[in-house]
C-alpha cells in the first residue's frame, strides 16, 4: 500500500468549495473522481483546508491510498489530463502511511488580494475584492501586526464555526503593496476560525474606511464580540498559500 501526497492549485470561481457535498461541484468530488479514474478503485481523498465556495488555493494538499505501481510523474501527468484546466496537480510524492494533510499540518499561510481604484481589470474581476471609495491604506498596513501573537480570535469567527479552541496563533500579519492597484494582504498561522482571514481582512479594510480606530483592536479581541468587528469579505480574494509540515 501507498500514501500518495498531491500538492493542488486550483480556481475556486466555478466550484461550492473544497469538501463534497450532495448535488453540488466541489474541488474535493472532480479531484476524487479524477484519482478514481487513475487508479481505477475507490478511494478516500483527504484535504488539508476545507476551503469555501469561490476560495482559491495556490497550495491546497491532498493524499489518497493505493496499491497501483503507477511512477509519481505518471499520477502527475494522468490526473492533469483527466482533471479539467481550472484544478492543476503541480506535485506528487510517496509519503508515509500515517501522513494526514489536514492533521498532521503545522501550520498555514493565506493570502487575500484587494483592488483600489475606479475599475477592476476584467481578468481580475474572480481574484480580488474592488475598495471603492478612499481608503487609508497606510493605516490598514500599519495595524496589521496587530493581529500576530497567540490570542483569542472569537471577535472573527464565524458563528457556525465548531472549533474545540479559539485561541490561535498568528505568526505573520502584514500587507504587501503591489503596483496597479492591488493590496495583498498575508496572514500565516498555526491554525485558523472559519472566515477568521476574511473577516481580519474584514476589519482592517473598516481601519482603512476609518469606521474603527486600531486602538480599537485589542478591545476586540477582549471582548470576543463577532458582532463589533468588520464584515466577512467576498471569499473570491481569498487564497490559500501554502500548508506547512514538519
Amino acid at each position: 500500500m501507498r500514501n500518495i501526497k498531491l500538492v493542488v492549485q486550483y480556481d475556486g470561481t466555478n466550484y461550492s468549495g473544497w469538501q463534497i457535498q450532495p448535488n453540488v461541484k466541489t474541488i474535493q468530488g472532480v479531484l476524487k473522481n479524477a484519482v478514481e479514474t487513475l487508479v481505477d478503485h475507490e478511494v478516500k481523498l483527504y484535504g488539508a483546508s476545507r476551503t469555501d465556495a469561490g476560495v482559491h488555493a495556490l497550495g491546497q494538499v491532498a493524499s489518497f491510498k493505493t496499491e497501483k505501481k503507477h511512477s509519481v510523474g505518471v499520477i502527475k501527468k494522468g490526473l492533469n489530463a483527466i482533471l479539467p484546466d481550472d484544478i492543476r496537480v503541480v506535485e506528487v510524492n510517496d509519503v508515509d502511511l500515517s501522513f494526514h494533510p489536514r492533521f498532521d499540518a503545522r501550520g498555514k499561510t493565506y493570502r487575500y488580494r484587494f483592488f483600489i481604484g475606479d475599475v477592476v481589470p476584467p481578468f481580475e474581476r474572480f481574484y480580488c475584492y474592488h475598495v471603492r471609495g478612499k481608503v487609508d491604506v497606510e493605516k490598514m498596513i500599519e495595524s496589521a501586526p496587530l493581529f500576530e501573537g497567540k490570542k483569542d480570535f472569537s471577535s472573527f469567527r464565524d458563528s457556525m464555526c465548531t472549533a474545540k479552541t479559539t485561541i490561535k496563533n498568528i505568526k505573520i500579519s502584514k500587507f504587501n503593496l503591489l503596483n496597479n492597484g492591488f493590496l495583498e494582504y498575508i496572514i500565516t498561522g498555526d491554525s485558523f476560525l472559519h472566515h477568521m482571514v476574511r473577516n481580519i481582512a474584514g476589519t482592517l479594510l473598516w481601519i482603512g474606511k476609518g469606521k474603527i480606530s486600531p486602538d480599537f483592536i485589542p478591545e476586540l479581541f477582549e471582548k470576543k464580540d463577532r458582532t463589533l468587528a468588520g464584515p466577512t469579505l467576498d471569499a473570491k480574494g481569498l487564497f490559500l498559500e501554502k500548508v506547512y509540515y514538519r
